[in-house]
């Protein structure tokens, strides 16, 4: 019976419904994992487009909070829009045009433009996609252009004018490479992203020709294109691509902020790096004067006034001062650094006092500016101790000490007069230009791009290395350092290749000296493309950055004078030609000299007469340009180093002498003492 049921029970599984069921248990699991990953993916596909959606939202809120930035910040809409009371606002322009004026001493006038152009679209108006002002300063170095508009904003931002009392300075010859763009649009975004109400930009001279279509483009639609697809993340402007990033931005608007372009006193330069469009769309072009005799001295004396309040509090010195003092202090004015100068000389003398305070650890004391014959000089007095402070900046001490240690290991090259006569020069050629200068007088950078022409082996590498700490030793270089490359180093091996290897090198010398050795090299008939690019890309370096750069070409006369030919710009470019020549061998003598001391070791005596005999008939019948150099020489004191080491291991103890070179030890036979040219 229960056989029975079992049978019936498995029938009814098999035909469940009146059909056949051949379903087995793995089916079964098989399904059943197959329904759990139908709805793991359905739950996977709702919790991706659930985070989709909120990346987006982050993603817009980020852009949003990004365009509310760049629109809003450093100007209030409400305040452009002149909604206080007209003699509210005339009271603050008035409150700061005052404070201006006393902090930029004897520039009222450019004070007063500077005022009533910050004060103009509140009167006016203006647009709210442009800027509220774009004004072009023009002046020397030093005349307060950039402090006249710091000074303002800060003063309007204090009385609520203004937003905020910031502005930003843009240094534009810190894009002076090629591809800078994208680094500019950075520290822009920074800027705005700051809060400034005010952007100053300078040196737009040394910036890369790429980056001027974007600063065109700032002052004349209030607005930089950006070189790409960007967005906000965490608080930096990211380049994107191609990538999808809702809210990607493609410019940055400067649309309520005051741009101020810093230039020289010439306008014929601003609009020829600009054009008639760009100076015709300003707002403003407005120049600071010339200082009088009148304003330097109230600004010495402000400065002084100013050192003696802080001598007073952090020094516990109790300075005076007289007219002559003030009159001496404002002597230090020049054009080339303006009344900067000033402020300078004030901040040195405080230097020299605290140093003192410090060396002596000084009390209270009084002291007092006295001019001497060395310039502006603190004698003090206290109880139980007096002295004088002469002050002299650390730079130009350090300078000084360069120079004197360079001049020195240029004295101490042998022979090549002539070189040394020259390098020499350079100095005192730029120290009359600079003179010119400090006194209004026209005067021109020299130009001190050299080629060095003559065989191997001459000192051109080495004059090279002292010419480029001459150089910063004096003032006319900031780096000083030496960059040496070859043809390898400029010239590319594909189509495009060259231009950037070029520039790479040039910006690496930028402060310093190029020195191209074998630069002939570059040039190998009018078939060579890529030389003759790499020499193109030279010249427009050369010409591009003539104050920060000094390029140095080496090679044979003869092939030097071919070289010339490449391209018409070069020969102009290089109007130092110096002559190194072949040593002669007296010259090899002291050179063989100086080279075994450097290496621990002295030359017998008897040396002297045989070397001075190897050399010159070396000179005579081999090549000269090998046997008239320097190199020879090295070689030939490094061979006598190795037969003196075999010559001593084979000696006694007694007989050693580590030190002592023989004639035998450089394979030559003593020279009685008659001409040197007999036995040749």
């Amino acid at each position: 019976m229960n056989d029975k049921n079992d049978i019936d029970s498995i029938l009814d599984s098999m035909f469940r419904g009146g059909v056949l069921n051949v379903k087995s248990q793995a089916a079964k699991d098989a399904e059943k994992s197959l329904e759990a990953v139908g709805r793991a993916q359905q739950d996977m596909s709702q919790s991706l487009q659930e985070s989709i959606e909120r990346m987006t939202r982050e993603a817009q809120a980020d852009m949003d909070e990004l365009q509310r930035r760049l629109e809003s910040d450093g100007v209030s809409s409400e305040t452009s829009g002149n909604t206080g009371s007209p003699a509210a606002l005339a009271g603050a322009f008035e409150t700061a045009r005052r404070e201006t004026l006393g902090r930029v001493l004897g520039q009222e006038e450019f004070v007063n433009a500077l005022t009533l152009a910050f004060k103009r679209p509140f009167v006016a108006g203006s647009p709210d996609q442009l800027p509220l002002c774009r004004a072009a300063l023009l002046g020397s170095q030093g005349t307060g252009r950039r402090s006249a508009v710091e000074s303002m904003t800060a003063s309007l931002g204090r009385l609520g004018v203004l937003k905020t009392p910031k502005t930003s300075q843009i240094d534009l010859a810190a894009y002076s490479a090629p591809g800078s763009e994208k680094l500019l649009v950075q520290d822009l975004f920074s800027a705005l992203k700051g809060g400034a109400a005010s952007l100053v930009f300078v040196n737009y001279e040394g910036c890369h020709p790429s980056v001027l279509p974007l600063l065109f483009s700032a002052f004349t639609t209030g607005r930089v294109p950006l070189p790409g697809r960007y967005a906000q993340q965490k608080g930096l402007l990211i380049d994107v691509g191609t990538a999808l990033a809702p809210g990607a931005v493609s410019e940055l608007s400067l649309g309520g902020k005051y741009l101020f372009l810093l230039a020289g006193p010439d306008p014929a330069r601003l609009s020829g790096a600009f054009g008639s469009v760009f100076t015709g769309g300003l707002d403003d072009v407005l120049s600071t004067g010339e200082f009088s005799k009148e304003s330097l001295t109230a600004i010495a004396r402000l400065r002084l006034e100013e050192l003696k309040e802080r001598t007073e509090r952090q020094l516990s010195f109790t300075l005076s001062f007289g007219e002559k003092e003030t009159e001496a202090l404002a002597a230090q004015y020049s054009r080339e650094r303006g009344a900067a100068a000033l402020g300078s000389a004030a901040e040195g003398l405080y230097k020299a006092m605290s140093e003192e305070k410090l060396r002596r650890s000084l009390g209270p004391v009084n002291a007092a500016l006295v001019c001497g014959e060395k310039g502006l000089v603190i004698e003090y007095e206290g109880p139980e101790i007096q002295g004088i402070i002469i002050p002299r900046s650390p730079e130009t001490a350090a300078s000084a000490a360069e120079l004197s240690a360079v001049k020195e290991e240029l004295s101490g090259i042998t022979g090549l007069e002539n070189v040394k006569e020259y390098v020499l020069s350079l100095e005192d050629n730029f120290n009359m230009q600079r003179l010119r200068k400090e006194r209004g007088l026209k005067a021109e950078t020299p130009s001190m791009h050299m080629i060095f022409t003559g065989n191997p082996g001459t000192g051109k590498t080495t004059v090279a290395r002292i010419v480029a700490r001459y150089l910063k030793a004096m003032g006319a270089l900031s780096g000083g350092q030496l960059v040496e490359v070859t043809r390898a180093d400029l010239v590319g091996q594909y189509v495009g290749h060259t231009a950037p290897l070029t520039q790479k090198a040039l910006q690496s010398a930028m402060g310093g000296v190029l020195f191209i050795d074998e630069a002939y090299s570059l040039y190998r008939g009018r078939d060579d493309s890529f030389g003759l690019e790499a020499i193109d890309a030279l010249v427009k370096g050369m010409e591009d950055h003539r104050d920060k750069l000094v390029v140095i070409l080496a090679g044979y006369s003869r092939e030097m004078e071919e070289f010339l030919t490449a391209n018409s710009g070069l020969r102009s470019r290089f109007p130092n030609i110096i002559e190194f020549p072949d040593y002669t061998p007296e010259e090899l003598w002291d050179i063989t000299v100086s080279i075994a001391s450097g290496m621990g070791y002295k030359l017998d005596e008897s040396c002297k007469r045989p070397l001075i005999k190897y050399y010159t008939h070396q000179q005579i019948s081999g090549d000269p340009r090998v046997n008239g150099n320097g190199r020879m020489a090295r070689n030939r004191v490094e061979a006598a180093v190795i037969a003196c080491s075999r010559r001593n291991m084979k000696a006694g103890d007694q007989e050693r002498d580590l030190e002592l070179l023989l004639p035998e030890d450089f394979g030559l036979e003593p020279v009685p003492e008659t001409n040197l040219w007999e036995g040749m």
